[in-house]
């Protein structure tokens, strides 16, 4: 191709080539620059198109007031520093405009303008529908229409107080005022909040709400034969709970890349807190995972080890579960959440049996994928004699 020339205008320093096919009026389209001399050396600098509503007479204005700041000292000195300087004007006016509407911003505007979406993205389904409920049911009601950057301590002890009146559970407080710090350190994260967030000023509702009941051997093997009878596969779920002490979670999530039969070891990815961890498998583990082998699935993407009906994931633990607890009656006239027996109590006994053969707690711990080792604590008084002989040392 040919190079383009450039041709001069009537206005010195200012100089244009023609597009080679655009037109612009009845003329091709212009495409202008100014030449001028800045610290001794020549410089070029592009202007823009005729059809962008570039003229000529404006170049040349433009030109003489850059020789001017030359001139003078002054001002911009280059093309390049006027498009910069008018940039950072238009920023900080963008800025400017963004603060004042963000003064203007509700609680309900900071959910769904800024919070709700990223919590979709970086929670399990269980989390953040969870924290939609609050929101919608208690949240919204009460300090929906609040300013956000104007709700403080004494709005979120009205919502403390006003949950608590109309029955909430202290729990259910509690995680409504964790959704609301959770939104101010968003905030605070994304340089949309300057302040303290003020739920840390706010003396939150405590209750021990951890589950206290664990089966005994025999309440165990019944609920496992009376599985095994109805279900295997439910059967097998069961004997992963209560002999590695995962999750229900983690157990749907399983994949036989995860099963190492060679090292009779489980590996456990993406976890609730957020570390690895490797479990390990009796022998009647190891007997039944070789036997679910055998169940075929067209779901090989994720190459579950346990699938649903239609040869898909599994969403949840089968509600035979619950069945099997009712005909044994192991709920009966059991009012109090914390000692019913659910799925996840086969997770805890996994655990308060170690204890009780006198397994340590750090141990327990690792293998349970506690986050803290305070968690595994409330463990510690199925080891009394433990305890005690531990304090007999003192005594030799």
């Amino acid at each position: 191709m040919a190079a383009q020339k450039w041709m001069k205008t009537k206005y010195p320093g200012v100089r244009y080539r023609e597009h080679q096919s655009r037109l612009h009026g009845r003329q091709k389209d212009r495409y202008y620059t100014i030449t001028y001399k800045l610290n001794g050396k020549t410089k070029t600098e592009a202007v823009g198109w005729a059809s962008e509503g570039v003229k000529p007479a404006d170049v040349s204005d433009l030109l003489n007031q850059l020789k001017r700041n030359h001139r003078e000292k002054t001002g911009f000195q280059t093309l390049a520093e006027k498009r910069e300087l008018a940039e950072v004007a238009e920023r900080k006016e963008k800025e400017a405009y963004c603060l004042a509407e963000q003064d203007k911003m509700t609680l309900v505007n900071v959910w769904e303008q800024h919070y709700f979406t990223q919590a979709q993205h970086n929670k399990a389904e269980k989390s953040w529908k969870r924290e939609e409920s609050l929101f919608r049911i208690w949240i919204t009601p009460l300090l929906g229409h609040k300013v956000f950057s104007e709700i403080g301590v004494q709005d979120l002890e009205t919502l403390k107080s006003a949950m608590i009146a109309k029955g909430a559970s202290l729990r259910s407080v509690e995680y409504a005022l964790a959704v609301i710090r959770q939104m101010f350190n968003v905030m605070i994260s994304y340089d949309l909040y300057h302040g303290d967030n003020p739920v840390s000023r706010v003396k939150k509702p405590k209750e021990d709400n951890r589950r206290t009941r664990f089966l005994n051997e025999k309440e165990a093997k019944e609920l496992l034969d009376r599985a095994k009878a109805r279900n295997i596969v439910l059967y097998r779920m069961m004997l992963l709970s209560l002999y590695t002490g995962l999750r229900a979670g983690e157990i749907l999530k399983l994949t036989w890349e995860d099963v190492d039969f060679a090292n009779e070891m489980l590996s456990i990815r993406d976890t609730k807190s957020g570390k690895n961890r490797h479990v390990y498998m009796t022998k009647l583990l190891f007997s039944e995972l070789k036997l679910q082998q055998d169940v075929k699935s067209d779901y090989s993407e994720e190459r579950l080890v346990f699938i649903g009906r239609f040869g898909g994931p599994m969403n949840e633990v089968s509600r035979l579960f619950k069945e099997l607890v009712d005909d044994l009656r192991l709920n009966e006239n059991v009012e109090d959440s914390r000692q019913r027996v659910v799925f996840h109590t086969l997770r805890h006994t996994f655990a308060s049996w170690l204890v009780q053969r006198g397994t340590p707690l750090y141990t327990v711990a690792s293998l349970m994928g506690h986050s803290t080792i305070a968690m595994t604590e409330r463990y510690a008084h199925l080891a009394p004699d433990g305890l005690r002989e531990a304090v007999k040392v003192l005594e030799e």
